[in-house]
């Protein structure tokens, strides 16, 4: 079980690769931004795009329970990944930053990866 760990955390750390990937698909691949921008429009528009903020919210509310249930490091590091998601939601916006519901969904996926890795911990 420590194994599968480990391995997860080393996908959650290819996570932040994957980050800088596509953004330099989004910034040098033409037929990639139309469609980054084609979708994240969309998306935008839809009713899930305007209540994505209460995600990271629930989240972090998540976590919190978790950590008060496991005081461990790794709830320590659930904590940081949903506050860090929660933060990135209220500070940058689809105008500001292009490749905003990519990161959105690789922050979530990192976050959930955590939460796996934390309620596979016993104690």
């Amino acid at each position: 079980m420590k194994i599968f760990r480990i391995f997860l955390h080393f996908i959650q750390l290819g996570l932040v690769y994957v980050i800088y990937l596509m953004d330099d698909l989004y910034k040098n691949h033409l037929g990639f931004m139309r469609n980054v921008s084609y979708y994240s429009h969309k998306v935008e528009a839809s009713t899930f795009g305007s209540k994505l903020f209460l995600l990271p919210l629930l989240l972090v509310v998540f976590a919190i329970i978790l950590v008060v249930r496991k005081r461990t490091v790794e709830s320590l590091i659930l904590i940081l990944l949903g506050l860090l998601f929660l933060i990135w939601q209220m500070i940058f916006s689809l105008a500001t930053t292009p490749i905003y519901y990519l990161v959105s969904g690789i922050l979530c996926l990192g976050f959930l990866l955590q939460m796996v890795i934390v309620l596979l911990k016993r104690g």
